[in-house]
């Protein structure tokens, strides 16, 4: 099952002490519902209202991070809780003390940041229906603090961020096919 990478524009901000906060807890929205957003030329999705439903109650399990970890990010927190609205899928994060935390930290603050992206696994694939591809179920991987990705400011992008499937002993297949001594040709 391929992992996919989307970013939500907008609706965060970090909570300080006189919110309930204490400057490391980021609150925004991570994916926004009933939004037909064109990731590339060939692929415009929606995320239905209650995509994440299944997990909710867990979303202690589901890492903070600083640009998707697949490609290249790093842990920076946890999420401490996900709701669902009307408009999409809330949520706080917890950013650690770490050198990269407190980077991401200033970089929020001063609006260098400013994407929340969701890391996630299609767990209903249908066939697109009037060129949209509807999300009705999904398993988030990640919530990720990102510069640019699908759904910053409405704005298309050039590709969709996916993992290739993993493929078990491809590496090793290869290795041992050019190994191979070259047959003489007759």
């Amino acid at each position: 099952m391929t992992d996919l990478y989307r970013v939500a524009p907008d609706d965060f901000k970090i909570l300080n002490r006189a919110q309930g906060g204490d400057g490391r807890t980021v609150v925004g929205r991570a994916v926004p519902y009933n939004v037909d957003q064109v990731i590339t030329r060939n692929l415009t999705e929606r995320f239905e209202f209650g995509a994440f439903a299944n997990q909710l109650r867990a979303g202690h399990r589901i890492p903070f991070t600083r640009d998707h970890m697949a490609l290249g990010g790093s842990v920076i927190g946890r999420t401490i809780r996900l709701e669902d609205r009307e408009d999409g899928l809330y949520g706080e994060w917890r950013v650690s003390r770490t050198v990269l935390g407190d980077e991401t930290l200033a970089l929020l603050e001063d609006g260098a940041l400013d994407q929340l992206s969701i890391g996630f696994r299609d767990l209903a694939p249908n066939p697109p229906r009037n060129g949209v591809t509807v999300r009705s179920r999904a398993h988030l991987i990640e919530v990720s603090v990102v510069l640019n990705g699908a759904y910053g400011e409405n704005a298309a992008v050039e590709s969709v961020r996916a993992v290739a499937p993993e493929t078990p002993n491809l590496a090793a297949a290869r290795n041992v096919l050019g190994s191979l001594p070259e047959l003489p040709s007759w």
